[in-house]
């Protein structure tokens, strides 16, 4: 539909007003502007489709305490929060907004004065940053994990931006590593990592209380998702044929949470593997899709001791270490 006059859309905007607002009914405003019934009718549809009126359906949180406390006890997880989902989602954008709602609170609850995250990336990672909401400013330190992916990878916010949000939303200090995730050529990555502020970053991020971070599989990094630009689709199949279920951190881990073993984990410029098992609290976000693999094999390699999630996935992770 093309763009209306300046008039018209004027006249549009105060019947969406009117009906949405004020809670008049159609054939009230029809009387009310001398107009057909009719007219009003298109008026709203205008008024949806150029985006005038938009909606927010704030679904509620609920939490699944009894899937937490079945979580925690099947993986030897230090916490879990679980959201109910609510059956027959078409989508995963509800469930990943609800994870990143719980995240953004369990934060609140954990981080306090002093207090030093580490954060990588992703969609969910990205909704925990747009819903935080502390109950009051602390003086945390954020560190971004890991180096940026490639500019073929769309979270919806960079992961500079995604350390800066949580720092600003702490009111907090952040340290980004300028620098990307993945090189190739082991003398320029040995030079790069030299550089003193990246130097810096890398050696801080050694020594966090929490890291934040998503869980992706395999299926991810088949569709191009964050190794794009990095992979060919020959590359991509190599590794999920040598065990690879997914990866966190930039790190593709087999189905027991090990580090797989090929050259690409050995280049990537962050916190290394075996620096993030040191890390003494781990939170995990990751649902929305059927990542049960890569997240089971996480927390059977005892990578992460916090997870959020959905019940759905939940319900298969319980069932999957039930089966094990």
């Amino acid at each position: 539909m093309a763009r209306s006059s300046d008039e018209e859309m004027m006249i549009i905007s105060e019947i969406a007003r009117l009906y949405y607002i004020e809670g008049l009914s159609q054939v009230e405003i029809a009387e009310s502007l001398f107009m057909s019934k009719a007219r009003v009718s298109r008026a709203l549809k205008t008024a949806r489709e150029q985006k005038i009126v938009e909606f927010t359906i704030n679904y509620p949180l609920e939490r699944s305490r009894m899937l937490e406390e079945a979580l925690k006890k099947a993986y030897g997880l230090e916490e879990a929060r679980v959201v109910l989902d609510m059956k027959g989602y078409h989508s995963t954008e509800v469930p990943i907004k609800q994870i990143g709602e719980m995240g953004a609170s369990y934060l609140d609850e954990v981080l306090e004065n002093g207090d030093r995250i580490g954060v990588s990336w992703g969609k969910t990672i990205d909704q925990v940053v747009r819903h935080l909401k502390p109950s009051g400013p602390r003086a945390i330190q954020v560190y971004q994990l890991v180096g940026s992916p490639n500019e073929d990878y769309v979270t919806g916010s960079q992961i500079s931006a995604i350390a800066q949000g949580i720092a600003r939303a702490f009111n907090g200090s952040c340290s980004l590593l300028y620098a990307p995730m993945y090189i190739n050529n082991n003398i320029v990555r040995r030079e790069l990592k030299k550089e003193p502020t990246i130097k810096r970053t890398l050696e801080r991020i050694r020594s966090v209380d929490y890291v934040l971070t998503g869980i992706a599989d395999m299926g991810a990094v088949m569709a191009g998702n964050t190794w794009a630009g990095y992979l060919t689709d020959e590359r991509r199949r190599e590794i999920k044929a040598k065990g690879a279920v997914g990866y966190l951190c930039g790190y593709f881990i087999d189905r027991d949470g090990r580090k797989l073993n090929d050259e690409l984990n050995e280049k990537i410029v962050g916190i290394q593997f075996d620096e993030l098992r040191r890390v003494p609290h781990v939170i995990a976000v990751a649902g929305g899709i059927d990542k049960t693999q890569s997240i089971h094999a996480a927390m059977r390699g005892g990578l992460i001791n916090c997870l959020i999630t959905d019940s759905r996935i939940a319900e298969k992770l319980i069932q999957m270490n039930r089966s094990a």
